[in-house]
């Protein structure tokens, strides 16, 4: 029997090279995506298919998809739409341009590459997206990248509901924290968006979090989430959402429990405070 046809984007590191690093494992053929030529070559050395991307101009998603056709022969089997980044602000203090990027980053991009290869997948296929438990509910200064996964999550159910008479299936992970590049890049982000800019709103606690080097309590490994991928790819598991990690799930249960209750847990997990 053929290899399965795997395509993963953002696998330079993290979730996404945990992912490629378990496919090709299993013996499936991997196409991988990043930005930077240096974790292009990386990719290749491990023996994926390396195509770059960069999610938010549409030029490079249509060579992207080209690319991906002729690696493919025009048949994919799995689609994970993995890349993204958190601009963990507060919304007062994001930038058009700041809220631009992340939308077109973590839902347009996305959504314009699996368009352009919806012909690729048949019946049978799978298309899974990476959310987060920050599509599920909202903490202090993450607005914007709630803001994209929550537009993530009802994206995966309108294509649940559209593409069910093709017999493609949509699922969606929600970890919770990762040991990953998650915090060092979500603090570029953020220290891009504010500039040389005074916030009106303590960062204090927010920075110390970001530059913080051990990992945040209750972690796990990115290992942990690829293995949910994997069991998605090999039809173990079925249903439309996963969490992942103990605190997403309490998280997760707490913010269904409460409904607008969960607001006070919210506050108190990182406390906003206005400069004097």
């Amino acid at each position: 029997m053929k290899a399965k046809t795997i395509v993963i984007t953002g696998a330079s590191s993290g979730i996404g090279r945990a992912a490629a690093d378990a496919c090709l494992a299993a013996g499936y053929r991997v196409i991988a995506t990043a930005r930077a030529p240096g974790d292009l070559e990386r990719l290749a050395a491990i023996g994926a298919v390396p195509v770059p991307l960069e999610l938010t101009s549409s030029q490079s998603i249509a060579q992207a998809a080209a690319l991906v056709r002729g690696a493919s022969g025009g048949v994919v089997d799995v689609l994970f739409n993995n890349a993204g980044y958190g601009l963990q602000v507060a919304l007062e203090d994001a930038t058009p341009e700041a809220l631009r990027r992340q939308l077109e980053t973590n839902v347009i991009g996305p959504i314009t590459l699996t368009n352009a290869l919806l012909d690729t997948l048949r019946p049978g296929a799978k298309l899974v997206f990476n959310s987060s438990v920050l599509g599920v509910c909202v903490v202090p200064f993450r607005g914007p990248y709630c803001m994209s996964k929550f537009a993530v999550e009802a994206a995966s159910d309108a294509y649940r509901l559209e593409l069910a008479s093709r017999g493609i299936g949509v699922h969606v992970i929600q970890p919770g924290p990762i040991e990953a590049q998650f915090r060092p890049n979500a603090l570029r982000a953020l220290e891009e968006c504010l500039g040389d800019r005074t916030p009106r709103l303590d960062y204090g606690n927010h920075l110390e979090r970001l530059r913080a080097v051990a990992s945040t309590e209750g972690s796990v490994p990115a290992a942990a989430v690829a293995q949910v991928f994997l069991d998605i790819v090999e039809g173990r598991r079925t249903r439309p959402r996963y969490l992942v990690t103990r605190l997403a799930r309490m998280a997760a249960y707490a913010k269904r429990a409460l409904g607008s209750g969960f607001d006070r847990l919210a506050r108190a997990s990182e406390p906003v405070v206005e400069r004097r």
